[in-house]
């Protein structure tokens, strides 16, 4: 008997600039790309995981969809069948963070409530005592979403980007 493996669509969604792309590439590839393209519609991705105290092996199909308002109607065909997004702010641009109710309304009007985690990336580029978006601003919205967790990331660096997709992983895997 072969070791079983759990199979997940994951989401990865939020506005224009945000780091969607760069964020992805650095956990595929390990590296950062800093003149990586505008994603046209959308693209996926496939990574295997295999977890400690999980015997299924986790493929993760993770789309990285478009931020651009145009894109709307594009982007709702693709979150059909996703077990799990990830929604991204840009922790340098207040607005990023006030389109997330957006956001959240439109997948959740194609594929209702899924597991989540709350993305503040680009971390390298704030000061932490003079945040744009108080961390408390970042928790509560996290509540107020049902995120299972938030996590500040930096792309550039590296910083809490394998972690974003290990926790939606394991949250997943509770339901399988």
């Amino acid at each position: 008997m072969g070791i079983k493996s759990a199979f997940y669509k994951i989401c990865i969604l939020g506005d224009f600039g945000v780091g969607k792309s760069t964020l992805l590439h650095h956990y595929l590839e390990g590296r950062f790309i800093s003149n990586i393209q505008s994603t046209i519609g959308s693209n996926f991705f496939v990574k295997h995981l295999k977890i400690p105290k999980v015997k299924n092996l986790v493929t993760l199909q993770i789309w990285d969809l478009a931020g651009q308002d145009h894109y709307k109607w594009v982007r709702q065909a693709f979150y059909k069948g996703a077990k799990g997004i990830v929604v991204v702010f840009d922790l340098s641009r207040k607005e990023t963070f006030k389109h997330l109710d957006s956001w959240i309304k439109e997948v959740e009007n194609v594929i209702g409530v899924v597991p989540r985690i709350l993305v503040g990336n680009k971390l390298d580029l704030i000061n932490p005592g003079e945040r744009v978006i108080p961390k408390q601003e970042c928790l509560t919205f996290k509540q107020k979403i049902k995120a299972s967790s938030y996590e500040e990331t930096s792309a550039k660096l590296g910083t809490g980007v394998e972690q974003i997709f290990y926790i939606l992983a394991l949250e997943m895997n509770k339901n399988y």
